[in-house]
């Protein structure tokens, strides 16, 4: 059904929940966790739709930019309303991005569920979403794999060189798809090596080299996103091995120049805050 490797708490969480799910589930975790995939897998091939997050052109968006508008929760409710006696299922992927008419739209969805219907939305930042929504959804976070689960991980996908495999445990962290994703695209293996050298120098480096490097990014808001998250892997891992209130304030500073900067603040001016 799925090639994600799930740790043993969530993964009897979910056989749990595939005898019986319920109405309003909503699935957590950190980005590369494998939310959505993990919704595919619950729906049992009875997907009738799936709402993403888009921008203006009403073009798929997975960006902090993309945002799922009151239309799309619209053309959901049409159909998620008519009557039948068939169980579907609905996904709500990155159900945060939802703006503030959309989310109050779906809440009236959920006051008034229709029968045989079962909505699964998934969320890296479930905060975002309006009280009254979290309180009709059950809720399963999915926690990172083992350190064994992911190097099983890595031999089935066939990462034999030892120096790839400490690479891609360190990128991944925990996370299967993101593991998943290392193994068999090169590529993207190469950007996200870089992105991890690059955020150690803006963690690390000299003023002067730390400069040079917001320059080259500053122009770029999706690798800039893409260097505070590798950034934050860096400061997760040394909260989990050398907690200290100096790791925790510069985790709090890198999640809000993250938001700003998501929220299209400036880069530059962002990262330079950051630094000083």
């Amino acid at each position: 059904m799925t090639s994600l490797i799930f740790s043993p708490r969530t993964e009897a969480a979910l056989a749990s929940l595939k005898e019986n799910l319920p109405h309003a589930l909503l699935l957590t975790g950190l980005s590369g966790a494998g939310l959505y995939t993990t919704a595919r897998m619950l729906t049992d091939k009875k997907l009738e739709m799936t709402i993403k997050p888009t921008d203006r052109e009403g073009n798929v968006d997975s960006s902090p930019k993309g945002i799922i508008r009151a239309k799309q929760i619209r053309q959901l409710i049409e159909h998620a309303v008519k009557k039948t006696s068939n169980q579907r299922y609905y996904i709500v992927d990155d159900a945060d991005q939802m703006n503030h008419t959309a989310q109050n739209a779906f809440l009236k969805l959920l006051e008034e569920p229709p029968e045989h219907v079962s909505f699964i939305l998934t969320s890296h930042t479930p905060h975002k979403l309006l009280p009254t929504i979290l309180s009709r959804l059950q809720r399963i976070t999915l926690d990172p794999i083992s350190s064994v689960q992911s190097q099983a991980l890595l031999s089935a996908h066939d990462v034999t060189s030892e120096r790839d495999q400490s690479q891609m445990l360190f990128l991944a962290q925990g996370l299967p798809a993101t593991l998943t994703r290392l193994a068999l695209d090169q590529k993207y293996f190469q950007a996200a090596s870089t992105s991890i050298r690059d955020a150690r120098t803006l963690l690390q480096g000299d003023a002067v080299t730390r400069i040079q490097l917001i320059e080259s990014y500053q122009k770029d808001r999706a690798q800039t996103l893409a260097l505070l998250q590798s950034a934050q892997r860096i400061v997760r891992h040394s909260l989990s091995t050398q907690p200290s209130s100096d790791i925790i304030t510069t985790a709090d500073r890198l999640a809000t120049a993250y938001d700003r900067i998501a929220a299209n603040g400036n880069i530059r001016l962002q990262l330079m805050g950051f630094i000083v």
